[in-house]
């Protein structure tokens, strides 16, 4: 069992195109974790996660502020206390429209998840 207190410090920083401040909190070098990957972020107001997909599915639970997600063709408005299941290739993109910052945790359905986008070359992902 570990132990994982968010002290975003001891953790990996998300490095995608978003640039929204987070940390990889459950993943192979924090505590051997080889099925799934657990990230933490914030997004400022305004802040946006551009539209992407993964290559597993994810589970996306905000515990702070007010974001719209599109998720395919829908969009939806959501606040706290909301989580959102993003199956696998489905593109989605998240954007702050609170004028709080918001926090949210993202869970993976496997290690090291490929964060890949539409407009990028065939084979082009953010690498973990």
């Amino acid at each position: 069992m570990a132990v994982l207190p968010h002290n975003h410090s001891d953790y990996d920083p998300i490095n995608t195109r978003s640039n929204i401040p987070g940390a990889r909190i459950i993943t192979g070098r924090t505590c051997g974790a080889e099925q799934m990957e657990l990230w933490e972020q914030y997004m400022p107001p305004g802040g946006v996660i551009p539209l992407h997909y993964h290559d597993c599915e994810e589970s996306l639970t905000f515990l702070s502020g007010e974001v719209e997600v599109t998720l395919g063709e829908e969009r939806h408005r959501v606040g706290a206390d909301t989580t959102v299941f993003v199956p696998e290739g489905v593109l989605h993109e998240v954007r702050n429209v609170g004028e709080e910052p918001a926090r949210l945790i993202a869970v993976f359905a496997r290690a090291a998840p490929a964060v890949l986008y539409p407009d990028a070359e065939e084979g082009s992902r953010d690498a973990f």
